[in-house]
């Protein structure tokens, strides 16, 4: 009897198998994968939220949004694994914790890499000054350096926008700096093994396996909780004797070092501002993200303007998830993000339409809410969207994300359609038709300021509202 050929987990297993796109397909769907990734994240808030010790609980806050990261993609490896049993058929790939998964043998794999790399600064001294002056006019920069009505710790287009409206003077440290500094103090031993426990429990229990992928799972995704949130534990030990303004203001929370002096600042009284980034929050329903990334760990969750303040604070107060926090959300006056998109595009009379298709990244062994499909099956949607807009009679181009497991390496989209890399800026400006098919991208929203004509693919993942 012919074995039928193993479904591949990751690009690389896939690509090393020459008719892999006939038969690409996998076990678990994106509506069933997505409800369970919302589900692991209210039920891990819920349980940080109960934990009685204030260092425990803190850093378990600090170390959620990368422990959900590679939680999410343990558990549904394990799922996957268990439901293509059932059907005959298996799984084959590359990452470690597939392969623990699949055998219970060898060290538990824990992935130690941040999701969203830390920012390096040389000459931070001049970059602090140079940042200050990008909000702040040049006769107040001394007292923004000597005695700031805040300090921000992370930047981004709202923020400063926001900041050079106002009338006191808003300092500038970078966060990376501030938690190297503090590194460099000794800190006693934090032991953490009781509560990574209990939180990957809170992980793995979303999804109902059998007793040995539970028992496996629960491993692995135990050694990354305790890894990360022993890191975490550490890091806020050291920031208890750092000396910190008692107002900051940063970007995201989802940035390590800025949610670590966030948490520590909240733990003194004081006030953490955040503001938001990108796609506005709830414009997509992903209250559980939005607790988890900005308002567990804030004051004030400033967005671009107040009609998407309403929205977000709407679907907010009717799923409570931040705990008791009392969170202001408030609304600026834009994003120069947004603002700087050409509305009105002037197009060539006789010309085909011009026609960008920009899929989102490729994640490897991780996931995200909204979720994605697994990398194989994801790449062969991108390849089959963009083979037939290919097909048409139109000027067709295809925008790769420039992020993710592509980053700095060839796309194999590159070998069935012509494709650009890079900022999607240049396309905002000359493209007739934009094609997305995920809903939290900053560029889908970007182009919904112009009047170029948007066609958005459903995947079933994301609800806007």
């Amino acid at each position: 009897m012919k074995l039928s050929p193993a479904l591949p987990a990751d690009i690389g297993t896939a690509l090393a198998q020459p008719e892999w796109r006939h038969t690409v397909s996998w076990p678990v769907g994106l509506a069933q994968t997505n409800g369970i990734c919302v589900q692991q994240v209210r039920d891990a808030l819920a349980w940080t939220q109960q934990i009685d010790d204030q260092l425990l609980r803190d850093a378990t806050s600090l170390a959620l949004p990368v422990l959900l990261a590679y939680g999410r993609a343990i558990v549904l490896a394990a799922l996957a694994i268990e439901t293509a049993n059932s059907r005959g058929t298996h799984i084959s790939g590359n990452a470690a914790e597939l392969n623990y998964l699949l055998t219970g043998e060898g060290p538990l794999p824990v992935r130690s890499e941040p999701v969203l790399p830390p920012a390096r600064f040389n000459l931070s001294y001049a970059r602090r000054v140079a940042r200050m002056q990008s909000w702040t006019p040049l006769a107040r920069v001394p007292r923004a350096l000597v005695s700031p009505r805040a300090v921000a710790v992370g930047h981004n287009s709202l923020l400063r926008a926001v900041a050079r409206e106002e009338r006191g003077a808003i300092g500038f440290r970078h966060a990376e700096t501030i938690l190297d500094v503090a590194r460099r103090k000794p800190v006693s031993p934090i032991d953490v093994s009781e509560v990574s426990r209990g939180l990957a429990s809170s992980i793995v229990d979303s999804v109902k396996l059998s007793s040995l992928y539970h028992s496996r799972a629960l491993q692995l995704v135990e050694a990354v909780a305790e890894k990360h949130v022993g890191k975490a534990a550490r890091d806020l030990a050291a920031l208890r004797s750092t000396s910190l303004s008692l107002e900051v203001w940063s970007g995201s929370g989802g940035l390590y070092a800025p949610r670590a002096i966030g948490i520590e600042v909240l733990r003194r009284g004081g006030r953490v501002r955040r503001f938001d980034h990108g796609t506005p929050r709830e414009f997509v329903v992903t209250p559980e993200i939005t607790a988890l990334l900005e308002l567990s760990v804030s004051s004030e969750f400033t967005l671009a303007t107040r009609g998407a303040a309403d929205i977000c604070r709407a679907e907010m107060r009717a799923n409570p998830l931040a705990g008791d926090r009392d969170v202001t959300i408030s609304g600026a006056a834009g994003d120069p993000v947004f603002r700087r998109v050409p509305v009105q595009r002037k197009r060539e009379d006789g010309r085909k339409l011009r026609v960008v298709y920009a899929p989102t990244l490729l994640l490897g062994f991780r996931q995200l809410v909204p979720a994605l499909p697994p990398d194989p099956v994801h790449l062969d949607w991108q390849m089959r969207v963009a083979e037939f807009l290919n097909a048409l009679p139109v000027e067709f181009v295809c925008q790769a994300h420039p992020e993710g497991l592509f980053h700095n390496r060839p796309h194999p989209l590159e070998a069935v359609v012509p494709t650009l890399r890079g900022n999607l800026n240049a396309q905002l400006e000359k493209a007739d038709v934009l094609v997305f098919d995920y809903p939290t991208t900053t560029a889908l929203w970007e182009a919904c300021c112009t009047d170029a004509r948007i066609v958005y693919l459903e995947m079933g993942a994301g609800r806007m509202t």
